[in-house]
């Protein structure tokens, strides 16, 4: 049934952007690893359909010399950040065809030597709405916040760069496109900006940009199955509607440099681009996206660990 082609563009401004040793929140992000992954080309969801997702991602950071951060810890008191695990809730829901409406909301694992720290991240709330339509191609506006739901910096490692919650009232904008040939093949993407006012103490951690290109195709797709009922003439269609698709593309992702205690720490920042594979299994109002992605630029302001893999996968269901 039509309703049920479920939306999978991944939830936007949903996880937290912590690479490396620079501050960012949770929740600071617009657009991820795993986006477009449903094939459909779709930028909104039918009216009155409703979407509920979650979402967990696994970030590794590469720890480029152990002196160096011995070093870096004596003379600033931080403590390294090895790697990042994040659960994000979300739901979306159609107002119409063409806006959507969509909130989401992570919870943050941080893990280093010295011990580990969680917390809430900022809630995102978002609105879509499909602009254009012509031809399977589709063009669509997004405007959002962050509302400062996340925890302040504290617990084992107060002094680390790294921020769950920023404080602050963020908005957002964003541009999405996509385009679809025959019922297989499609081409998705968006560009978004997060502008960062400043948060706890008065501090800023850095306005977010983010550029998202995916291609995907659709391998298995069993729509129906028809069984005779007692003769030649008459069936019943049995709804069966397996998917199967795979996708790859490029994320970007750019962070400003931070500002803490009036004073900016040239240690932070940087342009990040990622190579995502991944493929997506949809069994009726179900989907199980899976995303691999593989730092390809590694651009950082100042002396700071690269970024690792992540690897994210979620779990769909639309009514």
């Amino acid at each position: 049934m039509k309703k049920y082609k479920i939306l999978l563009i991944t939830i936007l401004f949903s996880v937290t952007y912590a690479n490396s040793q620079c501050a960012c929140c949770a929740g600071a992000a617009t657009g991820s690893s795993g986006s477009f992954n449903n094939n459909n080309g779709l930028l909104t969801l039918e009216k009155r359909q409703l979407v509920l997702e979650d979402y967990v991602e696994y970030r590794n950071i590469n720890i480029k010399s152990q002196h160096i951060e011995e070093a870096r810890i004596e003379e600033d008191e931080e403590t390294p950040l090895k790697s990042i695990f994040v659960n994000s809730l979300g739901v979306r829901y159609g107002i119409t065809d063409k806006i959507t409406i969509a909130a989401s909301l992570p919870y943050v694992f941080l893990h280093t030597d010295s011990g580990n720290d969680n917390g809430l991240g900022d809630l995102m709330v978002i609105g879509t709405f499909n602009a254009y339509s012509k031809n399977n191609f589709n063009i669509a506006l997004q405007g959002g916040l962050e509302l400062p739901t996340g925890i302040q910096k504290g617990s084992n490692f107060d002094n680390t760069t790294v921020v769950v919650g920023s404080g602050s009232f963020d908005p957002m904008v964003g541009l999405l496109f996509s385009k679809r040939w025959e019922n297989n093949i499609a081409l998705q993407g968006n560009g978004t900006f997060k502008y960062t006012t400043n948060g706890f103490k008065g501090n800023y951690y850095g306005n977010i940009s983010v550029q998202n290109v995916t291609f995907s195709y659709r391998i298995k797709e069993i729509k129906k199955k028809a069984d005779l009922i007692s003769n030649d003439t008459q069936y019943k269609i049995i709804e069966t509607n397996y998917r199967w698709t795979v996708f790859g593309g490029y994320y970007g992702e750019w962070l400003d440099k931070i500002r803490e205690d009036g004073s900016v720490d040239e240690d932070s920042g940087y342009y990040l681009g990622f190579l995502n594979i991944g493929t997506n299994f949809n069994y009726d109002s179900w989907s199980f996206p899976l995303t691999l992605s593989l730092p390809i630029i590694q651009d950082m302001n100042g002396e700071q660990n690269d970024a690792g893999i992540r690897l994210r996968i979620g779990v769909v269901k639309s009514f």
